[in-house]
């Protein structure tokens, strides 16, 4: 009786260990995955994680399905996704995945390589209305998946910029910086200067500009940015210098003499305003000095302006230059009569009248080619009025 009870116990036992191997049985995660069963799959691999969290391969798997499960979401809602397999692939690494940390390499960059690519897709396509706000999304997608590829946060920046996002794209393009390489470095160097000039902060944007790049004449962008972001600030002998050394390279360019020409009148007006501060303080030496700083300064700028011109006499900028330069710098002389010495008077009036004939032969050739230009025709009047009312007064 007792043998026979404890036979039938054991058998019990048996058979209730047979039930219970068959339900702790494991789920074949990639059948589930195979039939699109993520959510079961997730669950599965949750719980063996939590049994044991050292096993690198299930985070590997884990960032696959929310991949997956992200690329069959619209962009807008993908982050969670990708930012769940990034700390998985960053867990894997964790917990010594030496053996598989070629494939997480490789699966980042493919990930990546997918959002990123569906950015330069979109911000390309003209014909799609809010392209720049789409491949924003796209660009911020990839760089959950890697933080350091500085060739999508100079993207990003762009899309942000043309978003009008200055300060973002600003902020985007610094957080580049960290992972960039001396070549990337200097290029984002350039659109930080960029960017600064265009928010109004010509301090902030020489800064960048002169980080940029040691020999900074070999790069066009970086040195007309860098002369922009001095003009811009109210440096204009640095623009100067750098345009000297252009104009020297490129001899033949008007646009670079034209440029140069209106610099160098920037710093001859300077220096017309401290040469009427030497006749105020009655400082003899230093007027002549200044004077004869102010003449040289003056026929320089001329001098770059006329070859300008010169160089193409059909375009009515470097026409319109030169009008404006006579016109401007003879009431520079004009400005001088009130407070100049008597030994001066006549040498100042005489330059001013020269340079008032001059602003009006230019201005003339204004009107000619702009005949219906009212700027144009008012500023030659008022000159013409203006010389005949000092011949009168010299006549008399």
């Amino acid at each position: 009786m007792t043998i026979s009870q404890l036979t039938r116990l054991t058998g019990i036992l048996l058979v209730a260990g047979f039930f219970y191997s068959c339900s702790s049985t494991q789920l074949n995660i990639d059948e589930l995955v195979a039939e699109d069963k993520y959510e079961q799959a997730l669950t599965e691999i949750n719980n063996r994680l939590t049994e044991d969290p050292a096993q690198p391969s299930l985070y590997i798997q884990r960032a696959k399905i929310n991949v997956s499960l992200a690329q069959q979401s619209d962009p807008e809602v993908r982050a969670d996704y990708y930012t769940s397999a990034a700390n998985d692939f960053a867990s894997a690494i964790d917990h010594q995945a030496n053996a598989q940390l070629s494939e997480v390499d490789s699966l980042r960059q493919q990930y990546w390589k997918f959002e990123h690519n569906a950015g330069l897709q979109v911000s390309d396509n003209e014909s799609t209305t809010d392209r720049f706000q789409r491949a924003k999304i796209h660009f911020q997608n990839a760089l959950i998946l890697r933080h350091d590829a500085v060739s999508s946060y100079k993207n990003l920046a762009i899309a942000q910029f043309n978003l009008g996002e200055i300060d973002a794209s600003i902020q985007s393009l610094l957080n580049g910086l960290e992972y960039a390489t001396e070549e990337q470095s200097n290029d984002i160097l350039e659109n930080l200067g960029y960017l600064h000039l265009e928010k109004g902060e010509p301090d902030q944007a020489t800064q960048y500009y002169e980080q940029a790049n040691t020999n900074i004449l070999e790069d066009r962008n970086l040195v007309f940015g860098l002369i922009n972001a001095y003009i811009s600030n109210g440096d204009y002998e640095k623009a100067a210098d750098l345009l000297d050394a252009l104009v020297e390279e490129n001899p033949d360019s008007p646009q670079l003499r034209n440029v140069y020409g209106t610099q160098l009148y920037e710093i001859t007006s300077g220096i017309m305003s401290d040469l009427k501060e030497a006749y105020a303080a009655n400082d003899t030496v230093l007027v002549e000095q200044i004077l004869f700083e102010a003449e040289g300064m003056g026929d320089e700028a001329e001098d770059q302006l006329i070859e300008a011109f010169r160089r193409d006499t059909a375009n009515t900028d470097y026409v319109e230059s030169l009008a404006v330069f006579y016109n401007n710098l003879s009431a520079q002389y004009l400005s001088l009569l009130p407070v100049a010495f008597d030994r001066d008077r006549q040498r100042l009036n005489e330059k001013a009248d020269t340079l008032i004939d001059f602003a009006i032969e230019y201005y003339e050739k204004l009107v000619n080619i702009d005949p219906n230009n009212q700027a144009y025709t008012s500023r030659l009047q008022t000159l013409e009025t203006l010389k005949e009312r000092r011949n009168s007064s010299s006549d008399n």
